[in-house]
């Protein structure tokens, strides 16, 4: 019969999603490092199964400020790929293009949002393009939308915007290493049952 959801995963399932995850983590490091003109480096993330509703305690608490951008994902894999960055890491991103003192993010305008999205659009290009080419299937990422707010607003808008998103997700906590700096950022991959099925035929994985 297989699996109905993420909890039912056994540890070949986690094996898989976890390589999958340390390869689009690094793809996304050399596509980052290429776009800044900068070293970048990343250390090994930590991937875990996690309940939507408990992903606000990984991100530092319902009312911490963040930036988010969410892509949909289209094809033969359908789900979400929600990406999620705190100041530091949007005061880095800036700083590589142009000086600018970011204390919170209400400081950010517009040039400054483009900059962040630019950025998060190649690292989770990266990761879904890792996951389509180990799964040898089509994947088309929709436009990204872009939220500012509190950690349980933007999961909160996620949920209602986008229907493939379910009770249990794959979370991607990673640090990466930006010319000595070390910033924290989570990718947040939401997949449907169905096409996370699909995922695992396609690489020869019974489910």
């Amino acid at each position: 019969m297989g699996f109905e959801n993420l909890n039912e995963l056994n540890a070949m399932h986690l094996d898989v999603l976890r390589e999958i995850g340390n390869i689009g983590s690094g793809n996304a490091a050399t596509s980052l490092a290429s776009m800044l003109n900068t070293t970048v480096d990343i250390e090994v993330p930590t991937i875990s199964l996690v309940n939507y509703d408990h992903v606000s305690q990984y991100l530092g608490g319902k009312d911490r400020r963040v930036v988010g951008l969410a892509v949909g994902l289209e094809g033969d894999i359908d789900g979400v790929m929600l990406h999620v960055v705190q100041r530091q890491f949007v005061s880095r991103i800036i700083n590589t293009f142009y000086p600018k003192e970011i204390n919170t993010l209400d400081d950010i305008n517009s040039m400054d949002l483009s900059a962040v999205k630019e950025t998060s659009n190649i690292t989770t290009a990266a990761y879904v393009n890792s996951l389509a080419s180990l799964t040898n299937t089509f994947i088309n990422i929709t436009p990204p939308t872009e939220y500012i707010d509190t950690v349980e607003n933007v999961l909160s808008k996620v949920s209602s915007n986008f229907e493939a998103v379910g009770n249990q997700v794959i979370y991607i906590d990673e640090n990466l290493i930006i010319a000595g700096s070390t910033i924290k950022s989570s990718m947040i991959l939401i997949l449907e049952i169905d096409s996370l099925k699909r995922l695992f035929d396609k690489m020869g994985i019974p489910y």
